[in-house]
């Protein structure tokens, strides 16, 4: 068999463009091998992934058709005919990863162990200790990454008592409900793979919709993987901006006009913000900071009606947005 070596980024691209950021992220520590076996017509292509624990587990515990979506992505820069791959052969290289990287593969490790137990395919007796002590790091590391974790079953024979309680009378139900149960914490592990380092954590204001707002537009930056899901962060941001106007602004200490007379609307931050930042901070010597301020809504509003928002963009936005927040926040808590 000869090998050639595939380029990770560009399946993991072909990946993120069908919306399978799960799969793409399983790939981010492996290395793709590219294998032909056979001679003239009679060959056939080998995709090999090589894989640290617990990447290279979660691999080949996927179900058949998500393995063949990964070789189709290795091989997606390639031209060959029909003798191309339809399976991965998932290798262990490299010491075990443990930790917050590991959060994803284990939800992944997770989902296929209750599946398989709930089909027939595994005896809850061989797999149950290793589902136990899994299923502990995953409340643990989901609680530590703020993400949403609700599975009740501390061991596979509460999930066996759970499906037959719930009347679960076929194979089909109990996939649809444990890939319905895991959806949620798996998108939002894979949003923290394309996300590693967002954007830093500032203590709450104090205003409610503020806060709400901006949380919603950070869960938003860290799921989103397409182009509309990080223009969405503009939209976001816009809110959170309009919330943040109206918890300072009061028409009758600062005017209901803006500097050129025009109307001050219930939802035109720009304008609210800057009649209230006039008042608190007027001046010259105080410009750069109204300039900051206005540069975080042109942003968000740039972002908005962008329908070319890439995830750098939505960044600089939700960055620039709570900066402005913050800034905001300390010239009201500290008058004058």
């Amino acid at each position: 068999m000869t090998h050639t070596h595939s380029d990770g980024d560009a399946a993991r691209g072909y990946l993120d463009s069908l919306r399978r950021g799960d799969l793409s992220a399983l790939l981010l520590h492996a290395h793709i091998d590219i294998g032909v076996t056979g001679v003239g017509y009679e060959y056939r292509m080998v995709v090999v992934v090589r894989a640290p624990q617990p990447f290279a587990e979660a691999l080949l515990k996927l179900p058949e058709h998500d393995r063949k979506r990964i070789a189709e992505a290795a091989l997606s820069k390639r031209t060959y005919d029909a003798h191309t791959a339809t399976d991965i052969i998932v290798k262990v290289v490299g010491d075990p990863m443990d930790g917050p990287a590991t959060l994803l593969p284990d939800l992944i490790l997770h989902r296929e162990t209750m599946i398989a137990v709930a089909t027939g395919q595994l005896q809850i007796q061989e797999v149950d200790d290793y589902y136990i002590a899994r299923q502990f790091r995953l409340v643990e590391g989901c609680a530590a990454a703020g993400i949403k974790y609700e599975n009740p079953h501390a061991s596979l024979w509460d999930w066996l008592s759970f499906w037959k309680a719930e009347n679960m009378t076929t194979y089909a139900d109990r996939r649809e409900f444990v890939r319905k149960l895991f959806t949620g914490p798996i998108a939002s592990a894979v949003g923290r793979v394309h996300n590693p380092s967002p954007v830093a954590e500032r203590e709450p204001t104090g205003w409610e919709r503020v806060d709400r707002s901006l949380g919603k537009a950070k869960a938003q930056f860290l799921a989103a993987l397409a182009e509309e899901e990080w223009q969405a962060v503009g939209l976001l941001g816009r809110e959170v901006l309009i919330s943040l106007g109206q918890a300072v602004y009061d028409p009758d200490v600062h005017g209901d006009t803006d500097q050129e007379g025009k109307k001050i609307g219930s939802t035109d931050a720009r304008r609210q913000l800057f009649a209230w930042l006039h008042h608190q901070m007027p001046g010259g010597d105080n410009k750069e900071i109204r300039a900051h301020i206005k540069a975080s809504i042109d942003l968000a509003v740039h972002l908005q009606h962008r329908r070319t928002a890439t995830r750098q963009l939505a960044e600089l936005c939700l960055e620039a947005t709570s900066s402005a927040v913050s800034v905001v926040a300390i010239i009201a808590r500290s008058p004058g």
